[in-house]
């Protein structure tokens, strides 16, 4: 139908409701909808989050126009002559008294202390095209922000007005039930009063069984229409919500069930996919947290120098060097709240996905349970339409109706056969389409 086909294109599948909600669900009017959804829905949230890296991108752009300075503290030691001398030198402990032998220097050791400050004049205009590109970045995050509002706020008014039109047609197609069941209660009584034959009743009874099937799709379409409204407003199924429209409708809990039950999506690729992309963002939060320590080296080397009187000595040096940022323009305050708002986007996009699969097992559970529903309708019309055909056919052959009853009695067999195939291709391709949603991997 027209109704199914468009909700199904609209987003990931939905499923029946599992079990009758001891409560109505809460409705909402359009505006507390859309109010709901801009503050749960995990796109915009995700938009706000990177306008927060952006800007945080700003900052670190800017540190470049800031000095810096730092401050270090190493200590070695070595019996190298030239790295000796210089290590006494400057430690202004320079001895020229007799028996010095500056050739064979004792174990000599040395601390340093270094404060070092540095600002840059001129780096051909790295700086200036860095700032405007993150600012310009900001810019270009928020109109892709308002871009997400306003897909927002269209996206919960159609799943808003796609809830009415549902009960709508629900509503319609129960009416045609009910007509169906009193044309054919009448058929039975005036075939049992022998004022009709008993094709009528057959004819009637098919006819009813499509109305049914009918039904069932227009309870299922409900259902996919309520859950693809949770999905917009960014709640799931973790709240019982629908749309307050002024048309009546059946009790949602009354669809079919037959493929109701638990559904565990954990194996689905795309959550573990965010999962590690979350465990990634966390780990380059550590890592910008890193420029806040002080970072600590060790060293060590061994020289061996000769002369060409062919006389050879080594030489060692060893030594361990700690250096600290005291003040680096905010540069690293600037890469931990991207960091930071990096990894809440992360977190919100994880969310987003377990929502769209949570909504694809749901329509896949309603689709496969609507599949088996239909199994059961459009068997039972084939049997009625395939008996209405011979009885019409012995009748016609007997002189004692028209062709073109004949005929009618043949299109609806026809009719009845082609929904019972689409049924039973339905329900391959739905228990294939739970496989999926499941993230059942398939094997030889």
């Amino acid at each position: 139908m027209k109704l199914s086909k468009c909700l199904s294109a609209s987003l990931l599948a939905a499923v029946c409701i599992a079990a009758p909600a001891a409560d109505a669900p809460r409705a909402l009017s359009l505006r507390e909808a859309i109010q709901l959804a801009l503050a749960k829905n995990p796109d915009l949230a995700t938009a706000q989050h990177r306008i927060a890296a952006a800007r945080a991108a700003i900052q670190q752009a800017e540190a470049a126009f800031w000095p810096r300075l730092r401050v270090g503290e190493s200590y070695a030691g070595t019996d190298n002559a030239a790295q000796a001398f210089i290590m006494k030198m400057n430690q202004r402990d320079i001895s020229l008294s007799p028996g010095v032998d500056f050739n064979s220097p004792a174990v000599t050791d040395n601390f340093n202390t270094k404060l070092l400050a540095t600002y840059s004049l001129y780096d051909g205009g790295t700086r200036e095209a860095t700032r405007d590109a993150a600012r310009s970045g900001v810019e270009a995050r928020a109109q892709t922000f308002e871009a997400v509002r306003n897909d927002l706020v269209y996206e919960v008014t159609r799943a808003f007005h796609a809830i009415g039109k549902a009960r709508r047609f629900l509503d319609a197609v129960e009416a045609a039930v009910k007509n169906m069941e009193a044309n054919l209660k009448l058929a039975t009584n005036r075939v049992e009063q022998g004022a009709a034959l008993k094709t009528d009743a057959l004819d009637a009874d098919v006819w009813l069984a499509e109305a049914r099937e009918n039904r069932v799709r227009a309870r299922s379409n409900l259902a996919l229409a309520e859950t693809i409204f949770r999905n917009a407003l960014g709640v799931g199924e973790s709240q019982d919500l629908t749309a307050d429209a002024s048309a009546g409708v059946a009790d949602p809990a009354s669809a079919n069930t037959a493929a109701a039950g638990a559904l565990d999506t954990a194996q689905r690729p795309e959550i573990l996919a965010a999962q590690k992309a979350v465990a990634a963002a966390e780990r380059q939060v550590r890592a910008a947290r890193g420029g806040h320590r002080p970072r600590v080296n060790a060293f060590a080397s061994y020289d061996v120098d000769g002369s060409s009187g062919g006389r050879f000595a080594d030489s060692w040096m060893a030594g361990v060097n700690v250096e600290m940022d005291v003040f680096d323009g905010f540069l690293t305050r600037g890469k931990v709240s991207e960091a930071r708002a990096n990894l809440d986007a992360a977190r919100e996009q994880l969310r987003r996905v377990e929502l769209l699969v949570q909504l694809d097992a749901k329509q896949a559970q309603l689709n496969l349970g609507e599949a088996r529903a239909r199994l059961d309708t459009t068997a039972r019309a084939v049997a009625q339409a395939e008996q209405s055909v011979q009885i019409t056919r012995d009748r016609y052959t007997s002189g004692l109706t028209l062709l073109n009853q004949l005929l009618d009695s043949e299109t609806a067999l026809t009719a009845a056969r082609q929904r019972r195939a689409a049924a039973e291709a339905d329900c391959q391709i739905a228990r294939a389409a739970m496989d999926k949603a499941l993230g059942r991997t398939w094997k030889e």
